[in-house]
């Protein structure tokens, strides 16, 4: 079943939309159909299937899943029932439940081509790429002229990686379906990927023409405006995040009214709300102390791990816990990556640039007597993100630790590795093991952020792939290497080696995507000049 651009999934990230179908539609129920019974038991089998579609095309979920489910019970075994009650599950998340009740859609009846497109819908959520590839293509076998089949497979092979041919897919799904808004707005996020902006916007502004309500390509376009330094465009269109079809939710949802395009006045009380990751919270935690200086009454609840990095560095000094902000029944609340437009950030008009996150003196100096056992330069170093946040639009920001043994060929420093959880196993196999410092164990069971900030304190620079450590490092003003996939995220423009969110920072771009080695030649050149 199509989904409309402001369904749900919750996900966040450049989007695109899937199209998922109900593959008996309501002009093929019998024209003489009649509802002659409330009583669901006085109904013939195929009444009762006809009644449940008739549910499901009008809107009322609710009563076209207990129908579905009756069916079930009664050991129906019409492919229709199956392949229809799993658009359902799909829809509400349920997707292991979603897949075995579309397989046996498919058991049932093997060549229908929808219910193939739909399972590849349902195992692309589940991550099982290659078989959503395989499934899905079964789907266009079955029916080639199945518009939605080719912009699901355009959506799988962009999160293969196979941009080109998503591309080459997705632009027969726009020519067997030209005016349909959300494959314009796929083709967006897939030109994007490529590099080819120019062409990336066109189809996101095509997509809005044909729907002005297709909260996708919006948030999509703010990437794009954003990445170009438009910010007072990007920012507005950058609150489609909570409207898309896998919207942002920030971690709470408060009783009080939220701040739209008002502004407030002097001594009004504002409740700021994190929302996506850690380092989203690192960079645009640095406004809370500024709302202040403007006069407003500022409560701040941030994810819990991060409470003691923000008393210490004076961001706020009674960050509330989400029971606490729950209990708010006064004032207004914002999420927290709403301030830069509520603030009209933007290169020309950064507000905040210089160093805001601090640690303790005595933690500053403990990881100072620690690390002072080392006789040369130490250089932090960070390559995996969040895997769960790479899925769609992040997919390609980390990097394998032994691109890293570029760097490694010079002997004039020690590493220091800042992974943690994930990515970290990659250390006890690397070639340059014997590079790191000599208290690495230790450092790898210290988890929290007020200690590692003190660890960054102490380090002589930190590189970095594009994760939270990025953000803490620039936060902290230390001197730091951002690494960048070849077309990075929003925050850091399309050129240049500096950005505006931390002079402290240094930017080196991919040339090429994927292409990890040159830019660590690049680097290797630079760490040679700055270290020796």
């Amino acid at each position: 079943m199509k989904q409309s651009s402001e369904d749900s999934q919750g996900r966040t990230g450049f989007t695109d939309v899937k199209t998922f179908s109900i593959p008996f539609a309501l002009e093929e129920i019998k024209e003489n159909f009649t509802l002659t019974t409330n009583t669901s038991s006085k109904l013939s089998q195929e009444q009762i299937i006809n009644k449940a579609i008739q549910l499901h095309l009008e809107g009322n979920i609710k009563e076209a899943s207990k129908y579905y489910q009756y069916c079930l019970t009664q050991g129906f075994k019409d492919y229709r029932i199956f392949s229809n009650y799993g658009s359902i599950l799909k829809g509400n998340n349920k997707l292991k439940e979603a897949e075995l009740v579309t397989r046996k859609a498919i058991e049932l009846k093997p060549y229908i081509a929808d219910a193939h497109n739909n399972l590849g819908s349902i195992l692309r959520d589940l991550g099982n790429l290659k078989e959503a590839e395989l499934v899905t293509r079964k789907a266009i076998e079955l029916k080639p002229d199945l518009a939605e089949a080719h912009t699901n497979l355009g959506n799988i092979l962009r999160d293969l990686g196979s941009l080109k041919e998503a591309e080459l897919v997705t632009r027969k799904a726009i020519e067997l379906k030209p005016y349909c808004a959300e494959t314009h707005s796929n083709m967006g996020t897939i030109l994007r990927d490529l590099g080819k902006l120019k062409e990336a916007e066109l189809s996101l502004l095509k997509a809005i023409k044909l729907n002005h309500r297709c909260a996708n390509a919006y948030f999509n376009l703010s990437f794009i405006e954003l990445q170009k330094g438009n910010y007072e465009s990007g920012l507005e269109h950058y609150e489609f995040r909570f409207k898309k079809q896998q919207p942002t939710i920030p971690h709470i949802n408060p009783p009080i009214k939220r701040v739209r395009d008002e502004k407030l006045g002097k001594r009004e009380k504002l409740l700021v709300i994190s929302e996506q990751g850690l380092g989203d919270t690192f960079q645009h935690m640095r406004f809370i102390p500024y709302l202040r200086e403007l006069g407003l009454d500022v409560s701040f609840c941030p994810q819990l791990k991060l409470h003691s990095l923000i008393k210490t560095s004076k961001i706020d000094p009674s960050p509330l816990t989400p029971d606490e902000a729950n209990k708010v029944s006064e004032g207004k609340w914002i999420p927290l990556l709403s301030l830069p437009r509520y603030l009209k950030v933007s290169p020309e008009n950064p507000i905040i640039s210089e160093p805001y996150i601090y640690s303790k003196d005595e933690l500053n100096k403990k990881w100072k007597h620690i690390l002072s056992t080392e006789k040369k330069p130490i250089i932090g170093i960070n390559w995996q993100g969040n895997p769960t946040a790479e899925k769609n639009y992040n997919k390609g920001r980390s990097l394998p630790l032994e691109a890293f043994s570029t760097l490694a060929r010079n002997n004039n420093f020690k590493f220091l590795s800042l992974q943690k959880g994930f990515g970290s196993e990659q250390l006890d196999h690397c070639s340059f093991k014997n590079k790191f410092v000599d208290c690495q164990s230790e450092i790898n069971a210290t988890w929290d952020f007020l200690e590692n900030a003190s660890i960054i304190e102490n380090c002589d620079l930190i590189i970095t792939s594009d994760t939270s450590i990025a953000h803490l490092a620039g936060g902290i003003g230390k001197s730091t290497w951002i690494l960048l996939k070849h077309c990075p995220e929003w925050r850091w423009g399309l050129e240049g080696e500096s950005s505006f969110w931390y002079p402290s920072m240094r930017l080196f771009r991919q040339k090429k995507r994927d292409n990890w080695n040159e830019l660590m030649e690049r680097v290797s050149i630079e760490l040679k000049k700055e270290i020796g």
